[in-house]
């Protein structure tokens, strides 16, 4: 009775929205199952957002990495950051290189691109170990989906 209930209210629910809010709803409600923390459809969603435009005004697109490379990298890094999964860390580390690539290639003009993967790395690492982050440790998914847009 109750999940007839449930699939009843459902029904009449998304005949009155249109596909982006039922794809809010759909979020909101993953987020509020999960505690805020990303699976692979919605790492891969949210990533194929990101760009940065170099200096030239060429546009870049992610994901940068492959899902083997981040993986190589969250291998390494997992125990710096016990409270995120691996797909937090692969949308948190595009996230760092779609925002701070240009301002990486003004401050560093010679940097290698390993030298810039492994700042990247850090700055990922420290952004999601921000103790004083008002979305504890959801940080990411939160961030890039506010209660508004599907957050937690």
């Amino acid at each position: 009775m109750m999940w007839a209930t449930v699939k009843h209210i459902s029904d009449a629910v998304e005949k009155s929205m249109d596909a982006k809010a039922r794809h809010d709803l759909k979020k909101g409600i993953y987020s509020m199952m999960v505690g805020g923390h990303y699976d692979k459809d919605y790492a891969i969603q949210d990533t194929a957002k990101m760009y940065y435009k170099d200096k030239s005004g060429n546009r870049h697109a992610a994901p940068y990495w492959t899902e083997q490379q981040v993986m190589e990298i969250y291998e390494q890094v997992d125990g710096a950051i016990p409270d995120y999964n691996f797909w937090d860390f692969f949308v948190a580390l595009n996230m760092i290189k779609s925002d701070y690539c240009p301002l990486l290639d003004k401050w560093f003009p010679g940097i290698t691109p390993e030298e810039k993967d492994e700042r990247f790395v850090e700055l990922t690492l420290n952004w999601l170990k921000d103790e004083d982050s008002p979305y504890g440790s959801s940080k990411i998914w939160s961030y890039l989906n506010p209660p508004e847009d599907g957050g937690k």
